[in-house]
C-alpha cells in the first residue's frame, strides 16, 4: 500500500475532484504508485487489479487518521462498486478489524449492533467468524452468540453452531424464534446418529418442533418440519413420493395443455384421450398403512426406540417383534388414544405383548382391470398405435364416445375427490393432531419422533393431493381433468368401496366402447407421423 504521505495527497485529490472522478479512478489513486488516469479501457484492463488484502498503517496517529479516511472510501465507494470481489475477499471485515484495533477501541452497543447488521451481509468465512468471536468474547450475550452460531452454520460448521445456539438459549428467558429455527436447521444438517444416547440429531429436532406449538413464521416452521421428516424417513418410503420432473418437460406439458384449451375454445373436435405419464407421476401420491407396514419393522431406529421404551429384550426376534409393531401401528390408526398407554412402562409392556394376537380385517382389493395396465404401460399400449382414418364415415361417433369417456372420467374424479379423498384427509388430519397432542406427553424422544414422521407424511401427502386435484377440477381443461382421473384411478386402489368398484366397472365399459369404435376406424396403411404426434401427447 502507499506510504502515508502519498496516501494523504491522493485522498485530498479525491476529495477535491470526487464529482468528476470515477470509482476506478479513485481506486487507482489509492492503490497505484503511478496511476495514469488518462489510460484507455484496454490499458486499464491490464494494469488495474482489485486488491485482495488491504494493508492499513498504524505506526502513529497520522497513519491511523488517513487509514480511517481510506476505510471510509472503501466502505462508501469501493465495496458497493465491486461487491462480489469485496465479499469474496472480506473487505468490510478487514476494515472493521482495523477499526476495532486502532480506532473504536470500546464500541457502544449501538455501534456493535451496526457492525452486526453489516456483518450479516458478509460471507460466512473465517474473517467474519473471527470478528463475531471477538464480540462474543469481549461482550458476551445471547445476541452475539446467535450471530456467531448463524455464521458457523453458514460455513457448514454445524457442531460449533449448535454449541453457540445452545449457549445463547441458556442465557435467554424467552425463545428467539429465528435463532431457534437456526438451531433446528443445524441439527438437521449435521444429522448425527447420536445427539444423546438413544436419540439422533434429527429425532431431537423433530421433537423440538412438535413441542413448539405456536410458531410466528409458519412457512419457516413448515419448511423445517418437511426437511426433518425427509431426513428421517427411510429411502424406501421417500421413493414412493411423487416424481419430480424437469422444467423443460413442465413447459412442454403446459404448451400441450394450452393447445388443448384453444381447441376447445375454437370448438375443434378431439378424438384422442389425454394421457401424460409425467403429469400422473408428478401428482402427489397417498401413503397408506400397507406401505408403512412393509417397512416399519425394518426400521432400526424404531426397533431400538421400542426396545428402549419397553426396557426389556423380550420382543427381539422377527417373529415376535414385527407382528407386534405392525399391529401397534394399525391399532393406533383406528384408536390413537391407545398411545396414552405408552406413558406408563408397565402398560407399554403388557400392551405390546398382546398385540401379536390382535387381528385386523384386511381390505378387499379393487379390480382395476385394464386401468392397471394403462397406468403401468401407457394408454397406447391399451389402444394400439395404429393411425386412424380421418375421413371415416363414423368419425362423429368416435368424437361423441371420446367426449363421453372424458365426461365420465371427470365425474369419477369429482366423486373420488368428494367421497374418498376429502373424508380421508379429514380423518388423517384429525388423527395427526390427536396423535401430536399425545406424543407431547411421552418421554421417549426417538420413538415419538419416528411415529410422528410417518403420520405427518400420511397427512401431508393427502393434503397435497387434495390441493392438486382441486385445482385440476376447478381450473383445468380436459387435459388436466382426465389426467387427474388417471391419478384418481391410481389412488382409489387404496380405498375399500363397493361404489368405487361399480364406478370403475362402468367407466371400463365406456372406455372399451371407445376402443371398439376407434379400432373400426384404423387405416390399413398408416402415417408414422400421426403415431409420433400421439405418443408426444402422452408425455
Amino acid at each position: 500500500m502507499l506510504v502515508t504521505k502519498i496516501l494523504k495527497l491522493r485522498l485530498s485529490r479525491i476529495q477535491k475532484g470526487k464529482e468528476h472522478l470515477s470509482t476506478q479512478d479513485k481506486l487507482m489513486l489509492v492503490t497505484m504508485e503511478s496511476p495514469d488516469l488518462s489510460a484507455n479501457f484496454l490499458l486499464r484492463l491490464f494494469k488495474v487489479s482489485l486488491p485482495k488484502q488491504w494493508k492499513f498503517k498504524h505506526a502513529d496517529d497520522e497513519d491511523i487518521h488517513y487509514s480511517k479516511q481510506l476505510i471510509e472510501l472503501i466502505e462508501t465507494d469501493f465495496i458497493p462498486a465491486y461487491e462480489f470481489h469485496a465479499r469474496k475477499y472480506a473487505w468490510y471485515e478487514q476494515c472493521l478489524m482495523y477499526q476495532l484495533n486502532f480506532v473504536v477501541l470500546k464500541p457502544s452497543q449501538q455501534q456493535i449492533n451496526g457492525y452486526l447488521r453489516q456483518l450479516d451481509q458478509c460471507l460466512d468465512q473465517q474473517p467474519k467468524i473471527e470478528l463475531l468471536h471477538h464480540f462474543q468474547q469481549q461482550y458476551p450475550s445471547a445476541q452475539h452468540a446467535n450471530a456467531l452460531a448463524k455464521s458457523y452454520a453458514g460455513a457448514s460448521e454445524y457442531t460449533k453452531a449448535i454449541e453457540w445456539y445452545e449457549w445463547a438459549a441458556q442465557q435467554s428467558s424467552q425463545v428467539n424464534e429465528v435463532a431457534f429455527f437456526g438451531y433446528i436447521e443445524s441439527l438437521i444438517h449435521r444429522n448425527q446418529l447420536e445427539y444423546k444416547p438413544q436419540m439422533s440429531d434429527v429425532e431431537y429436532a423433530i421433537h423440538l418442533l412438535i413441542q413448539y406449538l405456536k410458531p410466528i413464521d409458519q412457512k419457516a416452521y413448515a419448511k423445517l418440519l418437511q426437511a426433518g421428516v425427509k431426513s428421517l424417513l427411510p429411502d424406501s418410503i421417500l421413493k414412493t413420493r411423487a416424481v419430480q420432473t424437469n422444467i423443460l418437460a413442465d413447459v412442454g406439458r403446459g404448451l400441450n395443455s394450452l393447445g388443448k384449451s384453444l381447441n376447445h375454445i375454437l370448438k375443434v373436435k378431439e378424438f384422442d384421450l389425454p394421457f401424460s405419464k409425467e403429469v400422473i407421476a408428478n401428482a402427489p401420491k397417498l401413503l397408506h398403512s400397507e406401505i408403512i407396514l412393509e417397512h416399519l419393522a425394518q426400521n432400526e431406529a424404531i426397533r431400538t426406540a421400542v426396545q428402549t421404551l419397553l426396557k426389556n429384550n423380550e420382543l427381539t426376534t422377527a417373529i415376535e417383534f414385527e407382528p407386534a409393531l405392525q399391529q401397534f401401528w394399525l391399532s393406533v390408526q383406528t384408536e390413537p388414544e391407545l398411545l396414552k398407554r405408552l406413558i406408563t412402562p408397565s402398560q407399554s409392556k403388557a400392551w405390546f405383548e398382546t398385540l401379536p394376537n390382535t387381528h385386523f380385517q384386511t381390505k378387499k382389493p379393487l379390480n382395476l382391470a385394464e386401468f392397471q395396465l394403462i397406468l403401468e404401460h401407457g394408454l397406447l399400449n391399451y389402444l394400439g398405435e395404429e393411425s386412424l382414418d380421418k375421413f371415416h364415415s363414423e368419425r362423429n361417433m368416435l368424437y361423441a364416445q371420446r367426449d363421453m369417456v372424458v365426461t365420465e372420467m371427470t365425474a369419477f374424479t369429482s366423486w373420488f375427490y368428494q367421497e374418498c379423498l376429502q373424508p380421508y384427509l379429514y380423518q388423517q388430519t384429525a388423527l395427526f393432531q390427536q396423535m401430536k397432542l399425545i406424543l407431547l406427553q411421552l418421554d421417549n424422544i426417538a420413538f415419538t419422533s419416528q411415529l410422528f414422521i410417518y403420520q405427518y407424511e400420511i397427512q401431508q401427502r393427502a393434503q397435497d393431493l387434495s390441493n392438486w386435484m382441486k385445482i385440476k377440477l376447478e381450473k383445468g381443461n380436459d387435459f388436466d381433468r382426465v389426467n387427474a382421473a388417471w391419478v384418481a384411478l391410481r389412488e382409489v386402489a387404496g380405498f375399500e368401496s363397493e361404489m368405487a368398484q361399480d364406478k370403475i366397472n362402468a367407466l371400463q365399459n365406456t372406455l372399451m366402447q371407445y376402443k371398439t369404435i376407434r379400432n373400426n376406424q384404423i387405416l390399413i396403411s398408416f402415417d408414422s407421423k400421426e403415431i409420433s404426434d400421439y405418443k408426444e401427447d402422452e408425455k
